[in-house]
């Protein structure tokens, strides 16, 4: 691994650290004296070329810790980090203080998540963007992004020229030697917490939600492998699609990457690093690294440095106006179209009360496909809990209508209505239920898709009702029914299967029968009648994993075939209401299994299973 070294000229010096102990021979470039307010922070500054940047240089930064004014602090470079954040990309390790009479750098004990892009002056010149830091612990120690890496996204052509991909791999850690550890820590004078130096986390302002919606969707993120803070901020209403921005980002200036706006407003909080003409650079390392993006770019407030000696200092912000469109996500920050507002996909939640009477339509629009499903999640939650104002047992009934385009822009429509009955938590599933279809459509191995508009309704209700499966009888054709736990029958004749069930709490037995015709080529084969409650056969493909709802692959549903597929297997699975009958036969010298069904439907959810064997003569 390279060493963390000192340099006057593009060659890099043997030895770790030999910059940060060898006395230098010239005093060190020093901050530019003048503040943000007198003309610091131009646009289109001059870049630090990357050969001069050495040991002892003292840069000034810039940034904001309350409002929206970016105010200095002090910061000093201690050697570079040769390819720290990738090939061919140094990190600059550096010292962060308070200027005189300042409080930007003690407000959370060291460099907190939120200061990622804040712009570093040396002499005039844009040095880069403090963006690294060790996140377990404030520390003053901490990594710079050079600015001529950086000022290379200016040129990279739009988010519409390109497909976007995920990149192969991405750097989040760079890992420090103890010989470096203990240099850096003498050179600074402060004691370096641990010896890896991590992107620094991002703030992810959430409005719309609870603390436990919001504890959820942090626990989701994490396993999605997404280091973010989330925390409850203020909703914003979505920008007009296609229009003028409503403001102009300053060097400094607080920057918020928006996935969505509206019911559940969700930005990542960082700072503006600089602006060029119709182009802006924030943050200073990337997002989630997925190259081309369409995220919105906005103002935000800062409300207060939170301290927090555990989990690291972060940003507390409100979302402001819209600035433009992000476009650009890559490993040295992310860029900004400053000329137009971000389209999106439009959420509607309708919920009703039928215990109270109360309705209430909300309006989510979510700007990042990828976040799409784990964000729609939140736009039905934040709608329920307005309404339904329970996290407990009841009932529910839901109906959802995608539509979006398919490959060469055609269009599509997908549907589905359900019911859900819960002892736990009655909201979790039917939100899950959407937002897994969601996941579905949009990462199928087969077509692009673009989900314009979703829709959702549901009415709730406290009580909890579901119908229990209590028996199964089967009778042959002009025979009794019976219980017993095999049956012989005859190929090609139709079967009667009577099912009993039974509602939670009451002692009142309903019947339903259903028709199954036993295939004549089932001859000679035998297998297990079985009759299953529809609650127990829509998560027939096993449990998701955790976060995968916000991964870019999405959850990894095995669909085959088509996209045609997919949609038949998103609407043909078993409603939650359903009472299915299957007879699957099977010979002794043939692994092909023949399969019949007969479904009907009761007016409540149905649970429980029961079975019988059955050989065909």
């Amino acid at each position: 691994m390279a060493g963390v070294r000192g340099r006057k000229t593009g060659v890099a010096c043997a030895g770790v650290l030999l910059a940060l102990l060898a006395s230098s021979s010239t005093a060190p470039a020093q901050a530019d004296p003048v503040g943000a307010k007198n003309g610091l922070a131009v646009e289109c500054p001059e870049a630090v070329p990357a050969a001069d940047v050495t040991g002892g240089m003292i840069g000034q930064g810039l940034t904001v810790v309350r409002g929206s004014s970016p105010e200095p602090f002090q910061v000093e470079v201690l050697g570079v980090l040769d390819d720290g954040i990738g090939a061919g990309r140094d990190m600059v390790i550096i010292n962060v203080s308070d200027v005189p009479g300042g409080h930007v750098i003690d407000q959370g004990g060291g460099s907190w998540s939120g200061i990622s892009g804040s712009p570093v002056y040396v002499d005039g010149k844009l040095l880069g963007s403090v963006s690294w830091g060790f996140t377990a612990a404030p520390s003053t120690i901490g990594g710079l992004t050079l600015a001529a890496d950086m000022l290379e996204l200016l040129d990279l052509p739009t988010a519409a020229a390109v497909q976007a991909k995920r990149a192969a791999a991405k750097r989040t850690s760079v890992k420090l030697s103890a010989a470096a550890r203990r240099d850096l820590a003498a050179k600074a004078g402060v004691a370096t917490p641990r010896g890896t130096l991590q992107r620094l986390d991002i703030p992810l302002a959430i409005g719309g939600l609870g603390p436990k919606r919001i504890q959820r969707l942090q626990s989701d993120l994490n396993a999605a492998g997404r280091s973010v803070r989330a925390y409850a901020a203020g909703r914003v209403a979505a920008p007009k699609a296609n229009a003028v921005p409503d403001a102009r980002p300053e060097a400094g200036g607080n920057f918020a990457a928006m996935l969505s706006y509206g019911d559940v407003t969700a930005g990542y909080v960082g700072t503006t690093t600089t602006v060029c003409g119709d182009q802006a650079l924030a943050f200073g390392h990337f997002l989630d690294m997925l190259g081309p993006v369409s995220y919105g770019a906005n103002d935000a407030a800062a409300v207060a440095i939170v301290k927090d000696d555990t989990f690291g200092s972060y940003k507390m912000a409100n979302i402001g106006v819209n600035l433009g469109t992000v476009d650009q996500d890559r490993s040295v920050g992310v860029r900004a179209n400053l000329t137009e507002t971000p389209t999106g996909t439009n959420v509607t939640t309708i919920l009703r009360n039928l215990d109270t009477g109360k309705q209430r339509t909300g309006t989510t629009t979510v700007i990042d496909q990828a976040s799409l499903p784990g964000l729609l999640v939140g736009a039905v939650f934040a709608n329920q809990d307005a309404v339904f104002d329970e996290w407990a047992d009841g009932t529910a009934r839901s109906d959802w209508t995608i539509t979006g385009r398919r490959a060469g822009n055609v269009p599509f429509a997908v549907s589905r209505s359900n019911l859900w009955a819960s002892l736990g938590d009655v909201t979790i599933d039917p939100a899950e239920d959407i937002a897994f279809a969601a996941d579905a459509l949009l990462n199928n191995e087969f077509e692009d898709v673009t989900i314009d508009n979703v829709t959702f309704g549901s009415d709730m209700a406290t009580k909890f009702q579901q119908l229990h499966i209590t028996k199964l009888e089967v009778a042959r054709p002009g025979g009794k029914y019976t219980t017993a736990r095999s049956l012989p029958v005859r190929a090609g004749e139709r079967i009667k299967v009577r099912v009993s069930t039974r509602p939670y709490r009451g002692t009142t037995t309903t019947t339903k029968t259903l028709y199954l015709t036993v295939p004549k080529s089932a001859k000679g084969k035998s297998g297990l009648l079985s009759v299953t409650g529809g609650i127990d056969l829509a998560g027939g493909g096993g449990e998701p994993e955790p976060g995968c709802l916000f991964e870019p692959e999405g959850c990894g549903d095995d669909n085959e075939g088509s996209l045609d597929q997919v949609i038949k297997g998103i609407t043909a699975t078993p409603k939650n209401n359903a009472l299915v009958a299957q007879l699957d036969l099977e010979s002794a010298d043939s692994d092909s299994v023949q399969t019949v069904k007969a479904t009907k439907h009761h007016t409540l959810t149905v649970t429980g299973e029961r079975s019988m064997v059955i050989s065909v003569r």
